[in-house]
């Protein structure tokens, strides 16, 4: 097997940019009644083409296995790109044929699909459909969707391979990007494998400044985020000169900072130490704050105690979230301090510092600073109308192991999902805490019964949210072991709660509740249920939907306005104006925010759980989350999306392939950046 380029061309660099630019639009979106032959016409008015999409909705392979010989191309090329959500083994045999297809878009999307279903059977077709004599650059977008795909599906031979290869050149961008793409597949598998030379050409193209951004980005993200690499202090110089480098590439930079954590050495401390100090893209800093996690903490404390008085409020979040994961006991107090004065600080960073304070100093000797700052914790949330910043309470006190009862008492009653949720999840901290034996005493198996009798009110309940959140508290990571507690196999009321929930809707609570019970059976963990199609694509809708069209969320620090991508996802679509349409999104929160990763909404409840009476399918196009700003479904796994979408902050390769893209932003970027959690979107139109 061969990946090599025995005579490459070189193409202009603006020749790469437009390939790059066009690689995530949709074939050929033609309005003209005449079609080009051997073109692909996705008109999402013809019946022929909403029947193929019909087809995916529904998951019906069969059918779908006979369109793949059709003689039309716009036919042919859906039927295969179809089998990228369907992700059905028993079309590996027919899609085959396909990766020789004299259509070139008929040729990436059987690639891509075999790529997606992710067998091993799917590896000998694609690298025999590589293209190893390509002398004039004809057939780069294929071979880089072959090499992505074969990271997904290929052994530890095709890794080293392709890794191997070294004539690629800056120029040929799309090429590269594969390349990078596969080694980062090989990582990001459930088995991930990963080769040290692989690693070690990540990190030459990261330092290398004539690579195309786009590369440099993907060998970045692979360095960031794949485990069970360690990098010494001579990557640690090569990726520091790449970070340099990557001037008008914050991005890069941003992963780059990331992965400098994998290699705790002077050098790596000594790059992160120094451009902390310099960096303005918030994005960045949050990044370096991140990664200063791995290093000695005394040396790095003085790094991020500047970052707190930072004006934009992200970064200084992210400084507080590092006292809470890094923090030490001999600093105790000096966070009970900040964060008591200061009160002028944003109220997530002060609770942040208080949470850290409570996690580091005890009752022992002075206890002062610690009963102080549980008071302050409990204030707060009393006194607070953010149901947001009342969960991040509750978060806090269940550092300290005797609030139990005053998170449920509190927790529990609150109006809020959100925060009852949250109080769910600090009692299953305290639960799973590894001292918690010797945190409690004499009064250890009291509280061990009393935090059990809470699960079952959870339950018996049938608060689908609490119950989602109860879920790790039965299991064998809890050192209470519920399973031994004289009335667990009393399960009445634990098989009642079923009757409380509805597929799809409670889809999570289903799955977890299932989990909870074969736990204290002692039976295997059940597999996920399965929700069969139950919202038919709304094609009425889609009539009138144009290129122009866009929809508008209007927040109280600007409008955010978004393009949508039908041809990608046109059930997503359809669902998202029909919701519009309705208003339901009118005065939904943003329930989740992660600085530099995506803002979240559109749930019912606030907290995440929630979902109407339906479900929609996973649609996976040829799409990347490889920019800010994309517009994506949020689910629990496949075929599990509804009404919560997301818009990312950044690029966020490792969403490939698992989460439905259906547009992006249009304008408004920058007041997503600023979306803080809680924010509400305050009226949501759209314009046809």
């Amino acid at each position: 097997m061969r990946f090599r380029i025995l005579a490459l061309c070189v193409l202009p660099l603006a020749i790469c940019s437009v390939l790059l630019i066009t690689a995530c639009q949709p074939p050929e979106y033609n309005k003209k009644k005449e079609v080009e032959v051997g073109k692909v016409n996705l008109d999402l008015r013809n019946k022929k083409v909403q029947l193929l999409y019909n087809l995916r909705d529904k998951r019906a392979t069969d059918s779908l296995l006979i369109f793949l010989n059709d003689r039309d191309v716009t036919l042919r090329y859906l039927a295969a790109l179809s089998f990228a959500s369907v992700r059905d083994t028993n079309a590996i045999a027919a899609l085959t044929p396909l990766l020789h297809d004299p259509v070139e878009d008929v040729r990436v999307a059987a690639a891509f699909s075999l790529g997606q279903i992710a067998s091993p059977k799917c590896e000998k077709p694609l690298i025999d459909a590589f293209f190893s004599k390509d002398s004039l650059s004809e057939h780069q977008r294929f071979n880089a969707v072959v090499l992505e795909a074969i990271g997904k599906c290929g052994s530890r031979k095709s890794l080293r391979q392709i890794a191997a290869v070294t004539t690629y050149l800056p120029s040929d961008t799309l090429l590269l990007e594969g390349q990078c793409r596969a080694i980062l597949r090989f990582a990001m598998r459930d088995s991930a494998i990963i080769e040290t030379a692989a690693t070690q050409r990540m990190v030459e193209y990261v330092g290398d400044e004539k690579m195309p951004v786009p590369v440099r980005l993907v060998a970045a993200y692979y360095l960031a985020r794949a485990e069970n690499i360690k990098l010494d202090s001579a990557q640690a110089v090569t990726m520091g000169l790449g970070f340099v480098r990557a001037v008008n590439a914050p991005e890069v930079r941003a992963q780059i900072a990331l992965a400098l954590s994998k290699s705790v050495t002077s050098p790596a401390f000594g790059m992160l130490s120094k451009v902390i100090k310099t960096e303005q893209d918030w994005r960045v800093k949050c990044q370096i704050i991140k990664a200063l996690e791995k290093f000695n903490y005394d040396t790095s404390r003085v790094l991020v105690a500047e970052r707190l008085y930072d004006p934009n409020p992200n970064v200084g979040q992210a400084a507080a979230a590092f006292f809470v994961e890094a923090g030490k006991p001999q600093d105790g107090e000096w966070y009970w301090r900040m964060a008591r004065d200061n009160p002028n600080w944003p109220m997530p960073m002060q609770i942040s510092l208080y949470h850290a304070a409570n996690k580091n100093l005890s009752f022992r000797g002075d206890s002062t600073a610690k009963t102080d700052v549980n008071w302050r914790l409990k204030q707060i949330f009393q006194q607070s109308k953010n149901p947001y910043e009342r969960a991040a309470c509750l978060r806090g006190l269940a550092e300290h192991g005797r609030n139990y009862a005053w998170i449920h008492q509190y927790g529990f009653n609150d109006p809020s999902s959100a925060v009852k949720v949250a109080a769910m999840e600090a009692l299953v901290t305290v639960m799973i805490r590894p001292d918690f034996w010797g945190h409690f005493g004499e009064s250890a198996k009291g509280v061990r019964r009393t935090l059990y009798n809470y699960t079952r009110e959870v339950i018996a309940n049938g608060d689908p949210g609490m119950i989602g959140a109860v879920a790790p508290a039965f299991s064998k990571d809890n050192p209470l072991n519920f399973r031994d507690i004289r009335d667990s196999t009393r399960l009445g009321d634990f098989r009642e709660a079923f009757g409380k929930l509805k597929m799809p809707r409670d889809f999570e609570a289903i799955a977890a509740l299932e989990k909870i019970i074969a736990f204290l059976e002692g039976r295997p963990e059940p597999a996920l249920p399965k929700i069969p199609r139950n919202h038919p694509i709304d094609w009425q809708r889609m009539q009138v939907v144009t290129e122009q069209t866009e929809v508008t969320i209007q927040t109280a620090k600007g409008n955010i306005v978004l393009e949508l991508w039908p041809q990608w996802a046109p059930g997503s679509v359809a669902n998202f104006l029909e919701l519009t349409g309705t208003n339901f999104y009118n005065g939904k929160v943003f329930h989740r925010v992660v600085p530099n990763h995506v803002i979240q909404s559109g749930c019912p409840r606030g907290d995440g759980s929630g979902a109407l009476d339906y479900s929609l399918r996973t649609e996976i196009g040829l799409t990347w989350y490889d920019q800010p700003g994309l517009l994506g479904m949020a689910s629990s796994g496949f075929d599990t999306e509804g009404t919560q979408f997301f818009i990312t902050q950044s690029a966020r390769v490792h969403l490939d392939g698992k989460y439905t893209i259906f547009g992006r932003v249009k304008s408004g970027l920058d007041i997503v950046d600023q979306i803080q959690q809680g924010d509400v979107m305050e009226k949501v139109t759209v314009k046809y």
